[in-house]
């Protein structure tokens, strides 16, 4: 559920159309075990932004199933997919969901700790520098108190000019609102995702836009 009511969740999923009856099929299988996934409002603004921008080559840091894996590389049939998670539950599943398909051919599975795995790239990077390497589109949908840490490492794998996307902003209003159900337990999180916000937003370098779709989204491009 996203961070606007009910009411307009609903009005808007009604409108909603799966790129295909495989992903159709893929979002209910999540949603039925309530496993984290793009929300469908987010799905079809992603849609957008990559059917503009084509990317070839894709950084995802949070795997959970790998529906949004799958999206990615079915959206753009050329691109190539480099998604990252740790979960040793979510793993199994997910890999079974690239080996079912033949867009996982194009995904690079990559299993253990984000920050860990960013900067063995980043290194590799450094030492065979290729531009054709860089990631064109990343989107980032983790553990919520490192989307900085992300970011961070995320940026230097991106070329100029990239768009760097990153969900869940707004963490069911508790960015916005620390009185809402929940937001105490989430206390850290919010500290460090408000953080997070201000420090995007503090950057000449980088045109950012905060939106409220979903359970809201940054849109960061990087200044070429």
């Amino acid at each position: 559920m996203g961070f606007t009511s009910d009411k307009v969740t609903d009005y808007l999923s009604s409108y909603y159309k799966p790129l295909d009856e495989d992903l159709g099929e893929l979002r209910a299988f999540n949603e039925e075990r309530n496993v984290p996934l793009i929300l469908r409002e987010t799905e079809t603004f992603l849609s957008l932004i990559l059917e503009m921008t084509q990317p070839r080559r894709i950084l995802e840091i949070g795997t959970a199933y790998g529906y949004s894996a799958v999206f990615f590389a079915r959206s753009i049939p050329e691109a190539t997919v480099t998604t990252i998670d740790r979960n040793i539950h979510m793993i199994p599943v997910a890999s079974s969901v690239f080996e079912d398909r033949p867009e996982g051919r194009r995904i690079d599975f990559r299993t253990g700790d984000a920050e860990t795995i960013l900067d063995e790239m980043i290194e590799e990077m450094r030492s065979h520098p290729d531009d054709d390497l860089l990631y064109d589109f990343v989107f980032i949908d983790a553990g919520k108190s490192h989307y900085r840490d992300f970011f961070d490492r995320a940026e230097q794998l991106a070329r100029p000019g990239a768009l760097i996307v990153c969900d869940n902003i707004l963490m069911h209003g508790w960015t916005v609102d620390r009185s809402y159900e929940g937001a105490r337990r989430h206390r850290t999180n919010v500290k460090y995702m408000r953080q997070f916000i201000e420090y995007i937003n503090g950057r000449e370098d980088l045109t950012v836009s905060l939106l409220a779709s979903g359970d809201g989204l940054a849109v960061i491009r990087l200044h070429d």
